[in-house]
């Protein structure tokens, strides 16, 4: 057996493990390590998605979904990570977009808890078509991204620091740009403005 099938074999098992960590915690009524095993096993789960997708055996699975549902969803997300509040706009939002819900999901509520971790009072979600993308938009009250991670936000590799390794950046981007429809490519942006923007916009 490779290594790289032996790694995978052990980041299952120890996201099992954490599962059950975090199933006792939350019957003993222990919030904090029931979210730090919950960070962790999501953590193991986009790791082993990254890894399926650099060896090609990563499919999306599309249909149609209402964008607007999945934007009220991750309101749970960032509610899970502390006492915010959490503005939703959906006005503009298509009724339907064909896309893969379930990588979608993951890859916006990394970006709500990336915003929870840094907001002061207050996270945005925003959902609207534009320009013949669909735009979710995470947006945080805090004090934005750094430069570093604005400049290497469009390129292949993204600079592992102190706060991590980028594996969420990573892994969205490529979700993002397997997206694809009509010569269009899904994209990732970060902006700053009064705060963070995480921008995931998939074509039509």
């Amino acid at each position: 057996m490779r290594f790289a099938e032996i790694a995978t074999l052990t980041l299952h098992d120890v996201k099992n493990r954490l599962a059950q960590l975090a199933g006792r915690a939350e019957a003993r009524g222990d919030v904090e390590t029931l979210h730090e095993a919950m960070a962790a096993a999501e953590t193991l789960t986009r790791l082993l998605i990254y890894y399926r997708s650099d060896v090609g055996s990563l499919a999306l699975d599309v249909d149609a979904h209402a964008p607007a549902d999945l934007a009220t969803e991750l309101v749970d997300v960032a509610f899970l990570r502390g006492n915010f509040q959490v503005d939703v706009d959906c006005s503009q939002a298509p009724t339907l977009w064909f896309y893969d819900q379930a990588l979608v999901r993951m890859v916006l509520a990394n970006a709500v808890q990336n915003a929870a971790r840094h907001a002061r009072t207050r996270i945005a979600i925003e959902v609207a078509e534009s320009d013949g993308f669909l735009d979710f938009v995470v947006r945080d009250d805090g004090s934005g991204f750094d430069e570093q991670l604005l400049n290497d936000a469009g390129r292949a590799a993204v600079h592992v620091t102190g706060e991590g390794t980028g594996l969420g950046l990573r892994l969205a981007r490529r979700i993002a740009e397997m997206h694809e429809n009509a010569g269009q490519r899904g994209q990732i942006r970060l902006e700053n403005e009064h705060g963070a923007v995480f921008r995931l916009l998939l074509p039509r």
